[in-house]
């Protein structure tokens, strides 16, 4: 009988010791999880605050949006998908927020209407004329583009929506966007409340 105890004392002392090996110790648990947020956020997800006024009227400056980076790295942009890029010029880096317009391989021209008096310019992608109801206000510069401008492979034309007061693809010094520049969609904006919501 003494035997028998002291056999199943042993078993529940050998079961407690298993399962204290098996544990994972809180502190490892903490640095598991935070190991897990920290990859999401820079290879997932992230947010960042809008800055200026070059996609009024449908970003302000201050707006906070969440932004998909797969959409981006793994996936391809689609025309019309509002997309953060990574814009090194002269030494200086910076995140703008614009819209995507050409694809790879896509013709871009910029047309003056011919008016002096009221100068407008129209958007055509492979002679196709763009309509494009989000944007401020008429188009009334093509920057110092020469048109018509065939996008190079693994990048991105982008405009911003205030096509008057926006430093885009237009600009030589801008032009297209290469994928690895594009840090992601964005899919949702945050902030101010009274907006938020998906971005179509």
């Amino acid at each position: 009988m003494e035997q028998m105890q002291e056999q199943n004392e042993q078993e529940l002392t050998e079961e407690k010791s298993a399962k204290k090996k098996n544990e994972v110790s809180p502190l490892l648990q903490l640095m598991i999880a935070v190991a897990f947020i920290l990859a999401l956020r820079i290879f997932v997800f992230g947010t960042i605050y809008v800055k200026g006024s070059s996609m009024e009227p449908n970003f302000h400056h201050g707006n906070l949006v969440f932004i998909n980076k797969l959409a981006t790295s793994i996936g391809s942009p689609k025309q019309g998908d509002i997309v953060i890029c990574q814009l090194n010029t002269d030494g200086q880096k910076e995140k703008i927020i614009k819209r995507v317009v050409g694809l790879p391989g896509d013709e871009i021209d910029i047309v003056w209407n011919g008016d002096s008096e009221n100068v407008e310019y129209y958007l055509y992608v492979n002679d196709e004329l763009i309509e494009e109801p989000f944007i401020a206000e008429p188009m009334m510069t093509q920057g110092d583009m020469e048109y018509p401008f065939t996008v190079p492979e693994g990048s991105y034309f982008v405009m911003g929506d205030n096509r008057n007061a926006s430093i885009d693809s237009r600009r030589v010094n801008v032009g297209a966007i290469e994928k690895k520049d594009l840090v992601g969609k964005v899919v949702l904006r945050l902030y101010p409340f009274d907006e938020f919501g998906l971005i179509s």
